[in-house]
């Protein structure tokens, strides 16, 4: 037989798998279609920042008037100047990119440029991780993220961590640390992962033997190279608008109060039981349901102390060997998640292909199909709080003191 058969047969052999990634992918557009079409808050706020920065503040008549309320600024402002409240600057790119098309096509356009950051995933994990990775990724995007994948941009900076995660197991580490620069430019949490990649890195030249002691041997060009592009690109914003590049994000994040689904306002309330931290009253702002409390403050403070504590215990267990790169980065992004103030159903997005990609593969069957049904079992809950308990939340304003 000659070889171009041969290379024709193997090719048939794969296309099982990629018809059943196309199918689940037209799966996960159909089941997050409906929300485009009823309005999504978030969808509609990346509108406003889109075209007020393009075009400014006089250019946000073209919209509703209340679509754009959440933006108070003193006069008018020329383009190029308004930045997001709440997200790092580079964010306006996935923001843009659906203004190509007329405005009545926005969200349509910004669905379909999520499906296309869904379907690159899902490839990756295919071509990169593995086939059995690549399904399992698929169906865990369609129970616990489809009714929010097509309407928040959040898989594009996952993308670049999954791509920084790929890199870095093949020692490509340019590529790996200009993914994770490029992921947290667009949302910052990715940042977090930037001392396990170091580490990793520094493990991966000395074959395992790198002592800390030996600062004259650790490799910087890289780290100094993620630092310089994220340095140089919010530079470059920095010049158009300083404070809404540099200081409005972390102000808006450190004035948010704790979310009602968060653990912090779980301590509150459970302090609240036994008479501390009253009153404590719900309050519907920064576009979720929050709780106040006199105790919002230290319980915030102790929930960072137990992140950096988790970081350094996280980088410990890699540096002796009980995690790769890969733990590392998913038990650091689920200490985050369970130690900030804020934990919205979207943020599942961000460890979904960690989860297929490090949960699958080296495994038994046994711990393989445990993991699969743990994770099934959360993406099912977040999807049916998200779909059953939100949308209720966006029909009333300010909720009673409790």
């Amino acid at each position: 037989m000659r070889p171009s058969a041969l290379l024709r047969i193997g090719d048939l052999r794969r296309w099982p798998s990629c018809w059943l990634l196309t199918l689940l992918g037209s799966v996960l557009f159909v089941e997050s279609t409906w929300q485009v079409f009823l309005a999504p808050t978030d969808l509609l706020r990346y509108q406003c920042y889109a075209v007020a920065f393009w075009f400014g503040s006089a250019a946000l008549g073209w919209l509703p008037a209340h679509q754009c309320a959440f933006l108070s600024f003193y006069g008018t402002q020329p383009p190029f100047h308004i930045l997001p409240l709440e997200y790092p600057p580079l964010a306006l790119l996935p923001f843009s990119v659906p203004l190509l098309v007329p405005l009545p096509y926005y969200t349509l356009t910004f669905a379909l440029l999520m499906l296309a950051a869904a379907i690159l995933l899902l490839w990756l994990l295919y071509r990169q991780v593995s086939s059995q990775a690549a399904l399992a990724g698929a169906l865990l995007l369609i129970v616990g993220g489809g009714p929010l994948l097509q309407v928040r941009y959040d898989l594009w900076p996952s993308l670049c961590v999954l791509l920084c995660l790929v890199a870095a197991q093949r020692e490509r580490w340019t590529l790996a640390y200009l993914a994770l620069a490029g992921g947290t430019l667009l949302k910052l949490y990715p940042l977090l992962g930037l001392p396990a990649l170091f580490l990793a890195e520094q493990q991966r030249l000395s074959a395992g033997q790198w002592p800390l002691t030996k600062v004259s041997a650790w490799r910087w060009r890289h780290l100094l190279l993620f630092v310089a592009t994220v340095t140089l690109v919010s530079g470059l914003f920095a010049l158009l608008n300083p404070q809404g590049a540099l200081l409005e994000p972390l102000r808006y994040l450190g004035q948010r109060p704790p979310q009602i689904e968060s653990l912090a306002a779980s301590l509150l309330w459970l302090g609240s039981l036994i008479g501390f931290g009253q009153p404590l009253r719900l309050l519907f702002s920064y576009g979720s349901l929050n709780i106040l409390s006199p105790l919002a403050a230290p319980v915030t403070l102790l929930l960072a102390g137990l992140l950096g504590g988790g970081l350094l215990l996280t980088l410990w267990l890699q540096y002796k060997g009980a995690f790769d790169f890969s733990d590392s980065l998913l038990a650091l992004l689920l200490l985050l998640i369970t130690t900030g103030k804020v934990l919205s159903p979207q943020y599942l997005l961000w460890v979904i292909p960690l989860v297929a990609s490090s949960g699958l593969g080296r495994a038994t069957q046994l711990r393989t199909r445990c993991w699969l049904l743990l994770w099934l079992a959360i993406s099912l809950t977040t999807s049916f709080i998200y779909i059953f308990y939100y949308s209720h939340l966006f029909n009333s304003s300010i909720a009673p003191q409790v």
